[in-house]
């Protein structure tokens, strides 16, 4: 397939929202504001588009940085978006040789395509390898909250809405807010009682001020006794949201906030307008034994449909390079 990948117009780079929202596969973090986000943190974004005969194929916002060797980490965050799934990997491969200039020797991609033969077999015939580093899920849950909300309780299982009842007998309140910090303190108790690292407090005063006052962005806390006992932070992007980030603080567990919560935040979205709620995330290998397992069947209790893409993969930016980089950035840093 004879493509050609170019750098986004001046024209086409002020509208970029509009050509991604046009693939019709649109995500947040493929929208500009996103690498408003990610600048701080030492990334420099290209707005790539691939066509052939002067029709667009695909897009991508492609972030890079520095890492070792004067080499540069390149990733598409859920990009590629194409419009036909069945040319994900020419599409990948274009996007991946246009950046030869910028030392990378491999483009990362995680499409939130579905993990189809058609699919796969587009990446390898492209020359596209699995990604051995991924950094967005690759297993989630999708909630269609356009029905009654009557409907969606009725999906849930019983004790799911066993335990959203009881918190609101218990007195759990929940609120929306704009009050960052305290969600950062929440996530940093959150992190240290599970076990898992989170960005710096800049990182998400960043993503706030860049993404909330867009109505892309919208924070939602659970309290008991006075004290915030869990959060929750929503990316949105239209119709749809996904929520990025959040937990209980394991605070006053037995009245169940983050139930309560959750359950309270599909519901303001749902008043917004989303239509398509993603719960970011179910264990990776989808067994009982997966360190994961216990969230995914917290999550599986609100219903839904259970959706697995095709995951992280790898495109040459310079062949003599990629296969080299493979080796070496085992033992390379590489940005998350």
């Amino acid at each position: 397939m004879n493509l050609r990948a170019r750098a986004a117009t001046p024209d086409e780079d002020a509208r970029w929202d509009e050509l991604i929202e046009a693939t019709g596969r649109p995500h947040v973090l493929q929208s500009r504001a996103w690498a408003d986000v990610k600048r701080p943190g030492g990334w420099q974004s290209r707005r790539i588009v691939v066509e052939r005969k002067g029709d667009v194929l695909g897009v991508a916002q492609v972030l890079l940085k520095d890492i070792a060797l004067g080499q540069r980490y390149a990733y598409a965050p859920r990009g590629p978006l194409v419009r036909e799934p069945a040319q994900i990997g020419d599409v990948s491969l274009a996007i991946a040789r246009s950046l030869a200039s910028d030392h990378a020797a491999a483009l990362l991609f995680d499409p939130e395509l579905p993990e189809d033969h058609r699919v796969t077999d587009s990446l390898r015939r492209a020359g596209c390898l699995p990604g051995r580093f991924p950094v967005q899920p690759r297993r989630t849950l999708v909630l269609d909250i356009s029905r009654d909300p009557d409907a969606l309780l009725g999906e849930m299982r019983k004790k799911t809405r066993q335990y959203i009842r009881k918190a609101e007998r218990d007195g759990v309140d929940t609120e929306e807010s704009d009050d960052i910090g305290a969600f950062y303190d929440v996530q940093r108790t959150v992190a240290a009682r599970v076990g898992f690292g989170i960005h710096d407090r800049d990182y998400f005063d960043t993503l706030w001020r860049t993404l909330a006052p867009m109505g892309r962005a919208h924070l939602f806390f659970a309290r008991f006794g006075g004290r915030r006992v869990a959060a929750l932070l929503a990316l949105r992007w239209g119709p749809q949201a996904w929520e990025m980030f959040g937990g209980p603080t394991g605070e006053h567990a037995e009245t169940r906030p983050f139930y309560l919560l959750k359950w309270r935040a599909i519901l303001r979205l749902r008043q917004l307008g989303v239509r398509s709620y993603d719960m970011w995330g179910l264990a990776e290998s989808g067994k009982d034994d997966d360190p994961l397992s216990g969230v995914e069947n917290f999550k599986l209790g609100f219903g839904g449909e259970p959706r697995a893409y095709v995951g992280a993969w790898e495109a040459p930016v310079r062949e003599a390079l990629f296969f080299l980089w493979r080796f070496a950035s085992r033992v390379l840093p590489t940005a998350s």
